[in-house]
C-alpha cells in the first residue's frame, strides 16, 4: 500500500469539503467562518458537487438545504440541467431528491422539472457516509422525502439559520445580477462580461452553459442599449462593457471579482475523488496505482484546462513509473490551493 497516497485521500476529502464550506459559507451559510475569497461564486455548479461531497459532510448538506428554502428561488434549473448534460457528475439521484423536496417549498415550483428527473427504484441506500468510506448510521425517524428517492437518513429538519446572499461582496456577484435582472441568459451574459475584457458569443455560451444562439440573440438585442458595446475581429464579433458604466453593479468591497469556469473543475475534482475512493485502489501495486493515476490525469486534464488551472499541471511525461504518483499529488495540491 502506498502509505504517501493513502494520507492523501484522507488530506484531499477535507480540503474539498473545507472549500465547499467555504464557498457556501460565502452564499450565506450558516455555521463557518467567512470566506474572502475573490471568485465568483457559481451556484449551480456548487450544488451538483455538493450532491456528491456533501455526502461526507452531513452538517454542510443539511446546511446547504436549509440555504435553498431561503434562497433557492434564484437557482437557474435550466443551467442546472444544461451542466448536468454536458459535464460528468454522479449526484444526479440526490439533486433530484433535493428538488423533490424543494418543489414542494411555497416558491419553489420550478425544482419540479428536476424532482422528476429520477425516481426511487425500490431499493433504499444510506445517504451520508463516514469519512472511512463506510455507510454513516442514523437515529430516529427516516426521512420519507429521501425515502421517495430510495435514500435511508434522519429526519430533515430546517433550521432557518442561512441567510439571503450578500451581494455586496465579490462572490455574491451572480446573485446581484439574477435579483435585478432575472434568472436567465442576459443575467450570465452580464456576469461574464463584467469579469473579462469582452467575449465571444461562442466562448460565452460554452462557460455560461447556454446555447449559441441564445446568447448571439441577445447580445444583438443588449448591443442596441448603447451599454454593452460590440466591435468586429476579422469575422468575428466581440462585445464588451465599458466598465465605468457599470460600476454600481460592482462589489462595495473594492476587491474586483474574478471569473473561473467551475463546472469542468468540480467535474474534474469528483473524478479523482471517485478513483482514489474505489474498492482496492489503495491496496493495489504502486506501479499500477501510479498507471491507474496517469490514465485518470490524462481524462479530466482537458476539463482542469477549460477551467483556466492548466498552469497547476505538470509535464506527466518526464515521470516514469512509480514517479508520477508523487507528481499527481503535487499537481492537485497545486489546484486545490
Amino acid at each position: 500500500m502506498n502509505q504517501s497516497l493513502t494520507s492523501f485521500k484522507d488530506s484531499y476529502l477535507e480540503l474539498l469539503l473545507d472549500f465547499l464550506w467555504r464557498q457556501w459559507s460565502a452564499l450565506g451559510v450558516a455555521g463557518y467562518s467567512e470566506s474572502e475569497d475573490r471568485w465568483v461564486i457559481d451556484p449551480e455548479a456548487l450544488l451538483l458537487f455538493s450532491c456528491t461531497m456533501g455526502r461526507y459532510e452531513p452538517r454542510l448538506f443539511d446546511e446547504v438545504m436549509d440555504w435553498l428554502d431561503v434562497n433557492g428561488r434564484f437557482i437557474n434549473i435550466q443551467r442546472l440541467k444544461t451542466i448536468i448534460k454536458k459535464e460528468s457528475f454522479t449526484g444526479n439521484k440526490v439533486l433530484a431528491a433535493i428538488a423533490g423536496i424543494m418543489s414542494r417549498r411555497a416558491t419553489m415550483r420550478k425544482w419540479r422539472r428536476l424532482s422528476l428527473t429520477e425516481q426511487d427504484d425500490g431499493a433504499l441506500e444510506d445517504l451520508f457516509y463516514q469519512k472511512s468510506g463506510e455507510p454513516m448510521p442514523f437515529f430516529g425517524t427516516p426521512d420519507p422525502d429521501f425515502e421517495r428517492y430510495g435514500f435511508r437518513r434522519g429526519e430533515l429538519r430546517f433550521r432557518g439559520y442561512s441567510k439571503p446572499v450578500r451581494t455586496s461582496r465579490p462572490t455574491g456577484l451572480t446573485y446581484k445580477l439574477r435579483a435585478l435582472f432575472g434568472v436567465n441568459a442576459r443575467c450570465e451574459i452580464l456576469l461574464y462580461l463584467l469579469t473579462h475584457e469582452s467575449g465571444h458569443p461562442s466562448r460565452i455560451a460554452r462557460e455560461t452553459y447556454y446555447y449559441q444562439k441564445t446568447i448571439q440573440d441577445t447580445l444583438v438585442d443588449m448591443s442596441f442599449s448603447d451599454l454593452v458595446h460590440v466591435r468586429s475581429q476579422g469575422r468575428e464579433k466581440h462585445y464588451w462593457l465599458n466598465p465605468g458604466q457599470w460600476n454600481l453593479f460592482l462589489p462595495a468591497t473594492g476587491r474586483f471579482p474574478e471569473w473561473s469556469n467551475w463546472p469542468p473543475l468540480f467535474s474534474a475534482l469528483e473524478r479523482i475523488w471517485i478513483k482514489l475512493n474505489q474498492n482496492n485502489f489503495l491496496a493495489l501495486d504502486p506501479l499500477l496505482q501510479s498507471s491507474e493515476l496517469r490514465k485518470l490525469m490524462q481524462a479530466v486534464k482537458p476539463d482542469i484546462q477549460r477551467a483556466g488551472f492548466a498552469r497547476s499541471l505538470s509535464n506527466d511525461s518526464i515521470y516514469l513509473g512509480e514517479e508520477y504518483t508523487a507528481a499527481f499529488i503535487s499537481d492537485i495540491g497545486n489546484i486545490l490551493k
